[in-house]
């Protein structure tokens, strides 16, 4: 089957033509003059000699440029290859080197990051975004001077790539996982039917909402909530993400009328904290979007901005929101708050299974596995390892554990290769930190095995909270209130460090750097 490449965008185009679609602190755009510049971006690098296939690398952060890029790349059947912000430029050398990539879009803040790669990175050509391009750089502006406003109309096989997105590498080097359109598509859908069935009354995204992008855009937020709002012509607000301040994105929220916004545990929580401190805000949201929340988080969310949360789970590769507990699936049950709750949607299917990929009973914890249109891809050009992350039936592999309970939710437990082997049997990181975090005096934390496997000892490496200090007396404390709830060979040995290893803008701990820092110490 064929598809039109730039078809979702000429969509919005076509029905919210004069309605604000992007705003940034540099300004707006309306939809009719996101799609123009989206097209003229596109042309312009195909009038550079690209062709439909060729791969384009994208580092920026947050900026209206991007989303330009994202839409016309796509409508040019150009390959977004996407660079994530917290990767050191050696990472993303590996990567583009990988996949042959023709051009790097890039952000100027990066260029002296590129700059010792550029001989290793000869065939590539640059694009700078923003003010002061290097010399070896062609500027944004002069592609889009190169290109047309007007929808090429490219009609492409629904397999073909669309986009490269790699894995956050928080267990080893990032793996290249491709979104065909027919792929890509059904991810968007997806995460419609997620954000339209959100609550019990609540009505469908519509042109009234606005979405709030503090987090990387490259990363979830983007890839989950972008599309979906632009579609039905909502208005995209987009936030610097080069560093976080809490009380800025507070204050945006609020002024912006914000009504949708995705948001990682690790920067909520300093947000909490302003809301706390000015007894309470006045605001719009009916979508907050959780990821790698603790029960005391998401009951802290909803004491401080009401029932309009869900805590969501996924992985690059099965296409997340994967399965989300909705603030109305704890009513009643407590216990639930524990859980990632249930299938974001009737479009994706979860089980539990061993590893010889046979199903296993409720209570049981196995490899969460998932299907979908989503997951129905492969690495880009790593055939070994996409075989190996699939069983018979076409389930996909995350390698992470977990179980179903009788109702269908599910409960995360850890990544696969992250349990720790301890004398008296295994313990799951996740777990204790989900117990550390508990401790008011915890930003952030992250826990490790150190030691032999069978006699690894567990240490909680914790991040206090800026206006706290170390002391042995707190150390002590925060391990005797993480001991509540856990077996004895789980009770972890806290150490403070002034930072963590993190991906994301601490949104995950990057476990195998935390433990090598750890056992130098």
């Amino acid at each position: 089957m064929r598809v039109l490449a730039g078809g979702m965008t000429a969509y919005a185009a076509q029905r919210f033509a004069a309605r604000t679609a992007v705003t940034t602190e540099a300004g707006s755009l309306s939809f009719a003059e996101l799609a123009a510049a989206a097209y003229r971006f596109g042309s312009g690098l195909r009038s550079l000699g690209l062709r439909p296939g060729d791969r384009v690398g994208v580092l920026s952060y947050n900026r209206a440029e991007v989303v330009q890029a994202w839409l016309g790349l796509e409508a040019a059947g150009l390959v977004r290859v996407v660079l994530h912000s917290h990767f050191d430029m050696a990472v993303h050398a590996d990567l583009l080197t990988h996949v042959e990539a023709a051009v790097v879009v890039f952000d100027t803040r990066f260029a002296a990051a590129i700059e010792p790669y550029r001989d290793r990175l000869s065939r590539v050509r640059f694009v700078a975004i923003g003010d002061g391009p290097p010399v070896w750089a062609t500027p944004f502006a002069t592609v889009l001077a190169a290109g047309s406003p007007d929808d090429p109309q490219l009609d492409v096989d629904e397999e073909t790539p669309v986009c490269i997105q790699p894995t956050t590498g928080t267990t080893g080097a990032p793996k290249p996982w491709t979104f065909t359109h027919r792929s890509w598509r059904g991810w968007v859908g997806q995460n419609l039917q997620h954000l339209d069935t959100f609550a019990d009354g609540i009505s469908a995204v519509g042109p009234d909402d606005v979405n709030l992008h503090i987090h990387a855009l490259q990363w979830a937020t983007g890839a989950q909530t972008l599309y979906p709002y632009l579609l039905r012509g909502a208005r995209t607000v987009l936030l610097d993400d080069r560093t976080f301040d809490p009380a800025h994105a507070v204050d945006t929220l609020v002024a912006e009328r914000v009504t949708g916004v995705l948001v990682p545990a690790p920067m909520l929580t300093p947000m909490l904290d302003v809301i706390e401190a000015r007894g309470g805000i006045e605001h719009r949201l009916r979508r907050l979007v959780i990821f790698f929340a603790t029960p005391e988080l998401l009951e802290r969310t909803t004491a401080a901005l009401g029932p309009v949360w869900c805590h969501g789970f996924g992985s690059t590769e099965q296409g997340a929101v994967t399965t989300r507990l909705l603030a109305d699936d704890v009513v009643g049950r407590p216990d639930r708050l524990a859980s990632v709750g249930r299938a974001a949607s009737p479009l994706l299917e979860v089980s539990i299974m061993d590893v010889a990929g046979q199903p296993v009973p409720a209570g049981e914890v196995g490899e969460i596995v998932v299907r979908s249109a989503m997951s129905s891809s492969r690495y880009w050009n790593l055939p070994e390892r996409t075989a190996e992350s699939f069983h018979a039936g076409g389930w996909f592999r995350p390698m992470d554990l977990g179980y179903l309970d009788a109702d269908g939710f599910l409960f995360y437990v850890d990544r696969a290769k992250d349990c720790i082997q301890t004398a008296a049997g295994v313990v799951y990181p996740h777990l204790i930190e989900a117990a550390v975090l508990r401790h008011p005096a915890v930003a952030n934390c992250g826990v490790v095995g150190l030691g032999n496997d069978g006699e690894q000892r567990v240490v909680a490496a914790v991040m206090l909270k800026a206006d706290l200090a170390p002391s042995t007396q707190l150390l002590n404390e925060i391990a005797a209130g993480a001991r509540a709830g856990l077996r004895e060979h789980e009770w972890p040995q806290v150490v403070a460090v002034a930072e963590l290893p993190t991906v994301l803008g601490g949104a995950k701990v990057r476990r195998e750097v935390l433990r090598d820092q750890l056992e130098r110490a």
